[in-house]
């Protein structure tokens, strides 16, 4: 049996409303066995997901919904090697799903996670969470509290629109960093993310080649620099060019440390936390059991 995470929010167009009632048609028409669980607030599907493997030692998962509803089902299985799990997109931006090449079809997709088709994806553990595409401080949670804002604006122009106004009034942000327990080295600048996967905010490249399959974490941080060379940061961000400026550094490693004198606000797929001044984050290679 297929047990069902569904977020009826997320992202919804009337297009893909359509292609979902296809997704169940699908499984009703073929006897295809599952329990559907419609999710009804934020970290309600980590609620589910906990109480569905608290009640079942092993399973298959499928999650119907964006990147930060994927991201807090898995926060919510408590063995994650016992669990096979599965997305079919249904958000405003879909990153994760699109780094994974998932169909954007819906029941394409279903129809490819029922050949059971297992991979091996990686995630990283921050703490005590589990991130699955991108985290980071600095401009990244100003463009989130931003794009909370403006509710009336939809999927990926909500989140470029945010981002601009983000850069016109930028903060330089400043923390301490350890990369594969080396020594920590002081840092300014307005982006710092830690990524497994590659695009943020509904297809913006922060690391376009990152691979959710090797292994390997990427730090992309962007120094402080002149005001009136923003504009051309943001053109090369958009682009996927964003190594290409001098102010960037691009780093491998498979463990970072982050610290502050203060709480450090950071994002974890599009989720806000000040929990703490030091976060300590490490690949888990091959940590989701994924159909793809």
């Amino acid at each position: 049996m297929y047990h069902i995470i569904s977020n009826p929010t997320a992202g919804r167009k009337k297009k893909s409303s359509k292609g979902l009632k296809k997704v169940f048609d699908y499984l009703n028409t073929n006897n295809i066995e599952y329990k559907l669980y419609e999710t009804k607030y934020k970290l309600h599907p980590t609620e589910v997901a906990k109480k569905i493997t608290s009640e079942n030692e092993s399973g298959d998962i499928i999650v119907i919904g964006g990147d930060g509803t994927f991201s807090e089902v898995i926060n919510g299985i408590s063995n994650l090697d016992k669990w096979n799990v599965s997305l079919i997109p249904a958000g405003s931006g879909n990153d994760f799903a699109n780094c994974l090449k998932l169909p954007k079809k819906p029941l394409l997709c279903l129809k490819q996670i029922l050949k059971k088709d297992l991979h091996k994806v990686d995630c990283i553990k921050v703490n005590d969470t589990i991130c699955v595409n991108v985290l980071g401080t600095g401009i990244d949670v100003k463009v989130l509290e931003n794009f909370e804002k403006h509710t009336k604006m939809k999927g990926s122009f909500r989140y470029f629109y945010s981002l601009v106004e983000a850069l016109l009034h930028v903060k330089w942000h400043e923390f301490d960093v350890s990369l594969d327990d080396k020594e920590f080295v002081h840092k300014k600048g307005f982006i710092i993310t830690l990524c497994n996967g590659s695009n943020i905010g509904g297809g913006i490249p922060i690391c376009p080649n990152a691979n959710p399959f090797d292994g390997k974490l990427e730090f992309v941080f962007v120094k402080e620099m002149k005001k009136i060379k923003i504009l051309g940061c943001l053109v090369k961000l958009m682009s996927g060019k964003v190594f290409k400026m001098k102010e960037t550094e691009h780093l491998y490693c498979k463990k970072a440390i982050f610290k502050s004198n203060e709480n450090l606000t950071i994002q974890i797929d599009g989720n806000i936390t000040r929990s703490s001044n030091i976060y300590s984050c490490e690949i888990i290679n091959g940590g989701l059991n994924m159909y793809l």
